[in-house]
């Protein structure tokens, strides 16, 4: 009995430590990739905001899962159709199926060219490569 007593006692010590350390402040697993999709359109004033961002997603290595779709080619219209996306898109980018978030105090479109890069303001977003970054930092934790 008393060896019984002590087996209970050792498993609820152990489940109580346990408890203790997944919520702990600052306790954390590792996070799920992050699922990148972006459509793009394949022409020449994008190609720049295209590398850029190709780069920006590098740095993340394998922890954020990036497809591309060209706005032109098959799997392009594929994708569009799948996410009932029409119209003329330079580029929509969605973070694990969503494009639209909130910064701080401001609404974030991953749509269109980031601010500033775009050859004219009508085809600009309202976000930017670091908008970008800190939503993809902020899934990843």
């Amino acid at each position: 009995m008393k060896k019984h007593n002590r087996c209970i006692q050792t498993v609820t010590t152990f489940l109580l430590l346990i408890s203790i350390f997944c919520s702990w402040p600052g306790a954390s697993f590792a996070a799920e990739k992050v699922q990148l999709d972006v459509l793009y359109m394949n022409h020449g004033p994008m190609r720049p905001t295209v590398a850029k961002v190709k780069a920006l997603v590098k740095d993340f290595g394998d922890r954020v899962q990036a497809a591309w779709y060209d706005f032109d080619q098959p799997s392009g219209k594929a994708f569009m159709a799948e996410k009932k996306i029409v119209g003329h898109v330079p580029m929509l980018i969605m973070i694990n199926g969503k494009s639209d978030f909130t910064l701080g105090q401001r609404d974030v479109k991953l749509q269109g060219f980031p601010t500033g890069a775009g050859p004219f303001k009508r085809v600009e977003g309202n976000w930017s490569l670091e908008d970008l970054k800190l939503l993809l930092e902020q899934h990843l934790r």
